[in-house]
């Protein structure tokens, strides 16, 4: 592995300094001096003072021409063309010279043209809301700029006139002539499309990673069981992901863990990324501007989640007018605001979100389920290069289920404070440095109603409540740079520094649920630090070809164990032609801070614990490849191929009591591994009036564990062989939109304890896994556009969540007849069954 390393970083070097070598000294900058004369004398003279060396013979020049050359900040190789002009000679760099040897044709005009930066940022238009990951193409020289996560792209490009496509989702493809004399910053505007039309899609530029973009366009297909367009639950439409509502709705992606994907909002990690079990996105779908996940491939810059990472930057607010957003319906509330607190100075940005009563309908449980959040962004324009974002994000959630013989009580919260400051620190050059605080509270109880005329088969009389709760906090300070050198060569580097810190309590035994931290006896902090460096390099080899060598590396340190590691990475994407590519890829990541999970179905128990010298920091290490089909006509096909081994994979043993925490929790735990390989498909068709999407999953994933099922390997809980989602979407007049998506899985591996003890200390045995049912779900979606007043936008959606599905299991009660074996019969449960909305929302 370390010759691997060795290899890939070796080929990033090497490719890097291939790039930058070429035509080195005719870029050589310098200040010439005003002269007038014939080649030979003007070339003397300048070798006598330019700093390079530059080689002829005066008999292979025309000497009867007279040259005037301007004075000036200028390069070798805009000075040589005009020296050398119409001369039949050609210009060779050799042995870190420059060479000009005789020629049968005389020297091009415009052989070594002066070479100026175009840069700038691309804005929305009528609020200057910079739009992240936009194209700009040259369409003279097909030169090809995308915009970085700010907004901010930089060419260079000839002197001379250019004519440049702009473009992105959602957006009217622009046109701009631009007649370059000199470096110049100018920022690109684009109108949002407000009326639906066929776009055409943008040509077939080279991948510069395999992340999958969620614009406006494809999450917009997408509604929640809120009758809101959701842009991060259209994640799950993706294939590859999957989800679990006994682990709290979390994303489950190519065989990994729940807690083995990472949520960032604007660059923060959020500990618990969803409300109502995964049902609804932590985040108002009216405050994303762009989310992009990364599971085929980790650029550099991330770690510390090795199944996916899913990074959603949020709108800066509106510089030149207010708007404002709100939503009402039978659940929740909500509304937003954005606008200048100083007209193109400093905006702001806020949301709040209520639930306002139960999201569905269902007869096997009682239960409420209540949630609320707050985001605000504040952002100020210190001067045009510097720009200070703050924002400042709470959430919380109440989820109590209460059935015959149990009550379950979770409440969870999220808190987030981000500082940011963009900075333009040259014409080719861009960083972002960033302040992240972040925290979680958890409370988890499981109250057990016992008596003997109910038949369990358990001995005893009342009420028994295991109390769980934790907390924890994250520091982070981090800044990363972009450098474009030239068209064919980009850096990005960067590091940062991570403090964490988890704080659990011993479990409370007692006959009433205990919500109140001072109550818990709290243990031992679980805290550590991270220090890490990142290096990439992206290199462009003629229009076809595209390589991304990096490297992270990574110092974990704990107060008793240390853990140093690098981890390089590689991707590639090849243009077949205008319409096809393909692309590989190499990542090798780690994550430091383990969430252990229970892998019995309905015990929703799970553990932040870091790293330590027994629970080894996990890894991955994935090869993934794929194929993309993009045409005119708006049809998108992509297939990606990937295998990934997963290592140090942390679990409950099988005699563990997953219900109780104390100092000795580890001794309740195994280490293993993991592997997972398989097939993604996903094709999309557009239409006048319709859009389809249609996404595919073929998947295998295993774990070994030496002490668990006697050391064999077995099927992952969450290994469903095939996952199916059908999305279809039509608009048949600009009133009216209606949607339809079908869902559909292979059964999951159920494992479950031979019975339940009454001793919270008693150990139990469990029986071999088996697959469970298949699922399928059907949700209905219709948008009544209504017609505007004055200033003012109003839309009704109403819809059906889960219309009509089969064999949801939320949680699976375990029903023991009245013997002394307490064997255990399985009963699914279904939380959000037949779930009906009706929402109202009106904007400005």
């Amino acid at each position: 592995m370390n010759i691997l390393r060795v290899l890939l970083l070796s080929i990033g070097v090497c490719l890097a300094d291939s790039a930058t070598a070429q035509h080195h000294l005719l870029k050589t900058k310098f200040v010439c001096k005003t002269a007038s004369g014939n080649a030979h004398a003007l070339l003397h003279e300048l070798v006598s003072y330019c700093g390079v060396n530059i080689e002829y013979s005066p008999s292979n020049l025309d000497t009867t021409k007279r040259i005037n050359l301007p004075g000036g900040e200028t390069t070798i190789g805009a000075v040589l063309n005009k020296i050398l002009k119409g001369q039949r000679v050609n210009v060779i760099e050799k042995n870190n010279k420059i060479l000009i040897a005789s020629a049968t044709t005389p020297l091009p005009p415009d052989a070594f043209p002066e070479k100026l930066v175009l840069f700038g940022f691309i804005q929305q238009e009528g609020s200057r809301e910079p739009l992240p990951y936009a194209t700009v193409r040259d369409k003279t020289t097909g030169t090809v700029c995308e915009s970085n996560i700010a907004g901010f792209y930089s060419m260079e490009l000839a002197e001379g006139a250019h004519t440049f496509e702009i473009s992105f989702t959602g957006f009217s493809t622009r046109t701009v002539d631009v007649d370059l004399a000199q470096d110049t910053r100018f920022n690109l505007i684009l109108s949002p499309i407000t009326l639906p039309e066929i776009q055409v899609n943008t040509s077939n530029t080279l991948k510069r990673d395999a992340g999958n973009k969620l614009d406006n366009d494809r999450s917009g297909m997408y509604s929640n069981m809120l009758g809101e367009t959701d842009p991060v639950r259209a994640v799950y439409l993706l294939p590859g992901n999957m989800e679990s509502q006994e682990t709290g709705g979390k994303l489950i992606v190519r065989g990994g863990e729940p807690g083995q994907s990472l949520l960032l909002l604007d660059g923060n990690p959020v500990f618990n990324p969803a409300h109502l079990l995964g049902e609804i996105s932590v985040v108002s779908n009216t405050s994303v501007k762009s989310l992009r996940q990364y599971k085929n491939d980790f650029p550099s810059r991330y770690t510390g989640a090795i199944s996916s990472i899913t990074a959603i930057n949020t709108k800066d607010g509106n510089m030149q007018r207010w708007t404002g957003e709100g939503a009402l319906g039978f659940s929740s509330a909500s509304v937003s605001v954005e606008g200048p607190l100083k007209k193109e100075r400093t905006a702001l940005m806020a949301s709040v979100r209520h639930s306002l009563g139960d999201a569905g309908n269902n007869d096997l449980l009682t239960y409420d389920a209540l949630f609320n959040d707050i985001h605000l962004k504040l952002t100020h324009r210190i001067n045009k290069n510097n720009k200070l974002l703050i924002s400042r994000y709470t959430g919380d959630d109440r989820l109590q289920l209460t059935q015959e013989n149990s009550d379950y009580l979770q409440k969870w919260s999220n808190g987030l404070f981000t500082i940011n400051l963009n900075t333009v620190t040259g014409k080719r050059s861009f960083t972002n440095t960033t302040l992240n605080f972040s925290d979680f509270d958890n409370y988890v109880a499981l109250k057990y109603i016992v008596t003997p005329a109910v038949g369990t088969g358990i001995p005893f009389n009342g009420n028994t409540v295991f109390n769980n709760y934790s907390k924890g906090n994250r520091f982070e300070a981090k800044t990363a740079w972009e450098i474009t050198a030239s068209p064919s060569l980009q850096f990005q580097f960067g590091s940062r520094f991570e403090h964490v810190q988890i704080k659990p309590y011993t479990t409370l035994v007692t006959t009433a649920f205990e919500e109140e931290e001072m109550n818990f006896r709290p243990l031992s902090k679980l805290s550590f630090n991270n220090v890490s460096v990142w290096y990439e390099n992206e290199i462009r080899i003629g229009q076809h070809l595209l390589i991304r060598p990096g490297i992270h590396a990574n110092a974990y340190v704990t107060e008793n164990y240390n853990n140093p590691s690098i981890q390089p990475r590689l991707f590639a994407s090849y243009r077949l032609n205008n319409k096809q590519q393909l692309h590989i890829s190499y990542s090798h990541i780690g994550q430091w801070l383990h969430q252990v999970t229970s892998m019995y179905p309905g015990i929703n128990r799970e553990l932040w614990l870091p790293a330590n010298e027994r629970l080894l920091p996990a890894l991955s290490k994935m090869i993934n490849a794929g194929y993309q089909y993009k045409n005119n006509r708006l049809i998108n096909f992509s297939a990606d191929v990937y295998y990934k081994q997963m290592t140090n994979l942390v679990y409950f043993s099988e005699k563990a009591n997953v219900l109780f925490y104390n100092d000795a929790i580890e001794k309740n735990l195994v280490t293993g591994k993991g592997k997972s390989y398989g097939l993604e498909m996903v094709a999309e068709r557009k239409f006048t009036k319709w859009k389809a999407l249609l996404s595919y999953t073929l998947s295998w994933s295993w774990r070994q564990f030496d002490s668990l099922n006697n050391g064999k390997e077995q099927p992952y809980r969450y290994d469903r062989r095939n996952n199916l989602n059908i999305l279809v979407s039509y608009r048949p007049k600009p009133t009216l939109e209606t949607s339809v998506l079908w869902h559909f899985h292979t059964g999951d591996w159920i494992t479950t304890p031979s019975g339940i003890p009454s001793n919270p200390n008693e150990e139990y045995t469990i029986i071999a896994p088996y697959r469970g049912k298949a699922y399928n779900r059907v949700n209905i979606n219709g948008t009544f556009y209504l017609k505007p007043w004055k200033y003012w936008q109003h839309r009704l959606s109403a819809g059906v969540h889960v219309m009509d599905q089969a064999n949801d299991e939320y949680t699976t009660r375990f029903s023991a007849p009245d013997n002394t074996d307490y064997d255990l019969d399985l009963f699914p449960d279904q939380l959000f069954k037949y779930s009906w909305y009706v929402s109202y929302n009106i904007s400005f």
